[in-house]
């Protein structure tokens, strides 16, 4: 039987890893989409640039192991610092995560709220794009996801929230 080299073992290692992170992405993207859904927000769309500087955010936080905004112009950004327990991640579930806060969003007098910050991005309605980086932290049983989004959600001027982030029908 003959060995493999390490940097041959490495390069398949990095297929499969990049093989879930594919199916991750998807998972939240879907999700993200069918709850938009609900609020009559339209699809967004997965961009190489977006995915590309996503990752490369995720694969910083991890390395660093605590969140930090890129604050990159033009963009939205969420981020999820997750304790895997050995678990492999579910994009959908990630997704959930940050649509659940909006029970703390009062429809009612909408404006940006820290505690419903993803939730109102996720959903925020004219943004039609985005990337999403996912990235293991190193030495600890912990995942980083970042998703950025374009055009940047949560704007402060008057009535932007009223009309990006509806009630759901």
């Amino acid at each position: 039987m003959a060995l493999m080299s390490v940097g041959a073992a490495q390069r398949v290692l990095s297929k499969i890893v990049a093989g879930k992170n594919r199916v991750f992405r998807r998972q939240l993207i879907d999700a993200h989409n069918a709850l938009r859904g609900y609020h009559g927000s339209p699809k967004l769309a997965e961009v190489d640039d977006l995915t590309r500087d996503a990752q490369m955010w995720a694969d910083i936080i991890a390395e660093k192991g605590f969140t930090q905004y890129s604050e990159l112009p033009g963009r939205g950004e969420s981020i999820a610092l997750l304790d895997t327990n050995g678990l492999e991640l579910d994009g959908g579930d990630v997704s959930k995560l940050w649509y659940n806060e909006r029970d703390q969003f009062e429809f009612n007098d909408p404006k940006w709220r820290k505690a419903t910050m993803n939730f109102t991005q996720m959903i925020w309605k004219s943004s039609t794009d985005v990337g999403v980086g996912v990235a293991k932290v190193k030495d600890k049983d912990k995942c980083v996801v970042v998703a950025q989004y374009r055009p940047v959600g949560n704007g402060n001027r008057p009535g932007e929230f009223r009309k990006n982030v509806p009630a759901s029908k």
